[in-house]
């Protein structure tokens, strides 16, 4: 892809060039990526995080209005960090689902989350139009390709008045269009 045909309204940053040619190439990177780090996954992040990512992901949670009885959906779901956070408001894992590109990732969040477990990307959601009433994604938005696709697609499952929280690291240079 050639950077005069990169929208940034569409993904997030343009094709790595180093890491894969395309667009279409990206999937396979990523999953590639998260596959071969899933086991060391959460000690890296514990030491980023120096031990407050926990406490964080469930302050985020709980301000965004996660309360106990809603149905959960945690795109990118990782190791399950932010989902794990989520069982401590909900008081328990009923009514939450994660998906993820990498198996490597799931893997390691059904070693700690008795949760159903779908493998597959946020612009394409296999799950029931308003099935859920929050949904999050931490630290995974700049692996989507389409921006508007995946956004659409967290409309589609949310129920009326739904709540949607994106956990990242850098603060969005504009507003949502």
């Amino acid at each position: 892809m050639d950077m005069a045909d990169y929208d940034p309204l569409l993904a997030p940053h343009p094709p790595l060039g180093a890491y894969y040619h395309d667009g279409a190439a990206r999937d396979g990177f990523v999953r590639r990526l998260f596959d071969e780090t899933a086991g060391s996954y959460d000690r890296i992040n514990a030491a980023f995080s120096l031990g407050s990512g926990a406490w964080y992901r469930r302050s985020a949670l709980r301000r965004a209005g996660l309360r106990p009885g809603h149905a959960l959906l945690d795109v990118a779901i990782g190791t399950g960090l932010v989902a794990r956070e989520a069982v401590r408001i909900l008081g328990s894992p009923r009514g939450i689902v994660g998906i993820d590109l990498s198996e490597g990732m799931l893997r390691q969040a059904g070693a700690s989350l008795p949760i159903p477990l779908l493998c597959g990307r946020a612009e394409a959601l296999p799950l029931a139009d308003a099935s859920f009433d929050f949904l999050s994604m931490g630290y995974a938005l700049r692996h989507v390709a389409a921006l508007p696709v995946a956004f659409a697609e967290y409309r589609r499952v949310l129920r009326p008045g739904g709540r949607l929280l994106l956990l990242e690291i850098a603060r969005p240079e504009g507003r949502a269009a």
